[in-house]
């Protein structure tokens, strides 16, 4: 086995606690509405997108078909998350998303015909065992915000809001790398999608392990889970925020001086 084969497939059985928690819930949605499994896990989970298939908003791959039907066929929660486990390890690794443009663990997508921007973290910064969102790491985060939005001034006159959506902005670490009046305008949609990690990355800690705590207050939801709206069972609900793009040029042209 090559030693790329290798690493995947150490990657694969280290996400195994993460794709379990995934696969309750989509067995959970299935039985209570009547789907077909792999229906219920292409809707409620993240891994379409785990398994480098893209946004399955966009339609389903061929790809995931031949996994659906495998994962319908077995009897068993531990066969279904073992097909799981070695569907991800065959797969190539995930793509970063098409468009974005990325500063250390920030990402933001060009500005849409309205001049709305999305920004995204992604948790790029913990090799040395700390987390990303540190208070020793807070300095580097404000550096990567600040250069991102001094790009953005430049090279993407036509943005007007800035707009988020995670369960990191429950979190006062993440809040305050932010203008006030954007993390003041946190609220909580009415409905939200599952198959990104804007929900499902509050399971995992920096070391990409899955938080016991978490996942039983999870498992315990499951119980009373209303299938219309299975974001409700996630200990954390994600946030939404958005803010004039000025607001964020002045915050970060501040921390620059």
């Amino acid at each position: 086995m090559a030693e790329s084969d290798l690493g995947r497939a150490a990657d694969a059985e280290r996400m195994r606690g993460y794709f379990a928690v995934q696969l309750l819930l989509a067995a959970r949605v299935a039985e209570l509405r009547g789907l077909p499994l792999g229906d219920a896990a292409l809707s409620v989970t993240n891994l379409h997108r785990r398994f480098g298939l893209g946004r399955p908003e966009q339609g389903a791959a061929p790809a995931w078909a031949d996994y659906a039907e495998r994962l319908q066929g077995l009897a068993s929660a531990e066969q279904r998350l073992d097909w799981t486990v070695g569907f991800f390890a065959a797969r190539p690794p995930e793509a970063p998303p098409e468009g974005h443009v990325r500063f250390g663990c920030f990402s933001f997508e060009p500005p849409d015909a309205d001049g709305a921007v999305r920004i995204h973290f992604n948790n790029r910064d913990s090799a040395d065992g700390i987390g990303p969102l540190a208070s020793a790491k807070r300095p580097a985060r404000l550096a990567e915000l600040s250069d991102m939005f001094a790009c953005l001034r430049r090279d993407y006159p036509s943005a007007r809001t800035v707009n988020g959506g995670s369960w990191l902005y429950n979190l006062d670490a993440y809040q305050r790398l932010f203008p006030p009046e954007y993390a003041a305008s946190r609220s909580r949609p009415e409905r939200l999608r599952l198959t990104g990690t804007s929900s499902w990355g509050q399971f995992l800690d920096h070391r990409g392990e899955v938080k016991a705590p978490v996942r039983q207050a999870f498992i315990d939801n499951l119980d009373g889970l209303d299938p219309l709206a299975p974001w409700r069972a996630f200990p954390l609900h994600a946030l939404t925020a958005r803010a004039p793009v000025e607001r964020f040029y002045d915050f970060y042209g501040r921390e620059r001086s």
